[in-house]
């Protein structure tokens, strides 16, 4: 499962978009990696997927540490730090880990990569309000694709996803009384 997710996440990271010169986007995968391999392994796979990626020439082989810091570990790190907060904080339900833990967690890291991505770049069209629109559009298709994705193993498979307790999500309350 880990090669798998580190060539997932590799592809993902070569297919960018750019909507205008200097300025472009790509998928991150590194939130789903946490929701299917737990923290220590999506980190992995993120050192995978940066190789795979400079390998096929997407970015220089200098960049790699950074892109697996800024569109890796960081996201993992917010996305982890959420769903740990739901997890002490709010009620075990299934909607409460599909709506807050993931699609919030995986919203909040992709804009908070977008955020430190920025403040890195040294392109002008990186400080356009563009990039914000851009960053936006880009967080919310993640946050949704990632849902469904968790959605689909969570009823299916839910042996698949590291971050998901069947006992805690789906157990039947005991008779009343």
């Amino acid at each position: 499962m880990l090669g798998f997710v580190a060539v997932l996440m590799g592809l993902a990271w070569t297919f960018r978009t750019s909507l205008f010169p200097g300025l472009s986007v790509q998928w991150l995968v590194a939130p789903l990696a946490l929701f299917l391999l737990g923290p220590r392994w999506a980190v992995a796979a993120v050192v995978g997927a940066a190789l795979f990626a400079a390998g096929v020439d997407s970015f220089p082989w200098s960049e790699a540490p950074m892109r697996a810091l800024v569109f890796g570990i960081v996201p993992i790190a917010i996305a982890w730090a959420v769903l740990t907060l739901v997890e002490r904080r709010l009620p075990a339900h299934l909607f409460v880990y599909l709506f807050v833990a993931v699609f919030g967690g995986t919203l909040l890291a992709v804009l908070a990569s977008g955020a430190v991505w920025r403040s890195l770049s040294t392109s002008a069209a990186a400080a356009s309000a563009d990039y914000w629109i851009a960053l936006l559009i880009l967080a919310d298709g993640e946050a949704v694709t990632t849902g469904f994705v968790v959605t689909g193993f969570a009823l299916y498979r839910p042996e698949w996803l590291y971050t998901f307790d069947v006992e805690r999500y789906l157990r039947r309350p005991g008779p009343a009384g």
